[in-house]
């Protein structure tokens, strides 16, 4: 079964990597995979990469890379960012702690039942039944338990960290169904309005960060249930 957190993987083509790669919609670090694309793509392919599952596998380790790049002839420091890339859609999880406004009390009661950052709530809330038994549990209020679960939700988004998912839900947008309709320049507008209005942060945040992050929830299983 896939896993449902982030994109499913073996979904995800290589032609679909191709077709973003092509497009130039890339942040400035990785301008190295636009070179040679249609040559380099051939080889991967020819190599028994069809999917960003495979992909991952197959750049996995420093050393895999190594001899992926001996093998395949592919420059090294092109496969080191092609791992890079194809890693940006495999989510890591946010930790409560380090999301603005939210009550450290619930923050702990949440580390208490061994729950201390998104993927660890997202396994156990992902339906009202699930959130009813553990706000039983930890004591922590429905309306709370749900507002860290939405939170949850857009951080499965890739490129949202703790600070800009929090952001995003400040301006309306609580859900990766919501983030996915959203239009970037109108989103992207409102998330400067709240920062802003908030300061949650001085680390700057560009359309292309807010497109990226749309696009990955365009592809995202929609499975918490509210």
């Amino acid at each position: 079964m896939a896993d449902q957190y982030h994109i499913d993987l073996n979904q995800f083509t290589l032609v679909q990597l191709r077709e973003i790669v092509e497009s130039g919609d890339l942040f400035p670090s990785r301008q190295i995979l636009a070179e040679k694309v249609p040559e380099r793509f051939a080889i991967l392919e020819s190599m028994g990469i069809n999917n960003l599952q495979e992909l991952i596998t197959a750049l996995s380790t420093k050393k895999k890379v190594e001899r992926f790049a001996q093998e395949s002839g592919l420059p090294l420091d092109y496969l080191t960012i092609l791992r890079r890339q194809a890693g940006s859609y495999v989510p890591g999880p946010v930790y409560f702690k380090d999301i603005p406004g939210l009550d450290p009390d619930h923050v702990e009661r949440l580390a208490s039942a061994g729950i201390k950052q998104t993927r660890q709530l997202f396994e156990r809330a992902k339906n009202s039944a699930e959130r009813a038994d553990l706000s039983e549990q930890t004591g922590i209020p429905a309306d709370v338990l749900l507002e860290l679960v939405k939170l949850t939700d857009l951080a499965r988004a890739g490129w949202v960290g703790p600070v800009f998912a929090r952001i995003i839900y400040e301006t309306g947008v609580d859900s990766v169904s919501k983030l996915a309709e959203q239009r970037p320049e109108v989103l992207f507008e409102k998330a400067l309005a709240v920062n802003r209005e908030q300061q949650l942060t001085r680390a700057s945040f560009t359309l292309k960060d807010v497109e990226a992050c749309i696009e990955t929830a365009k592809s995202l299983p929609k499975v918490i249930e509210y």
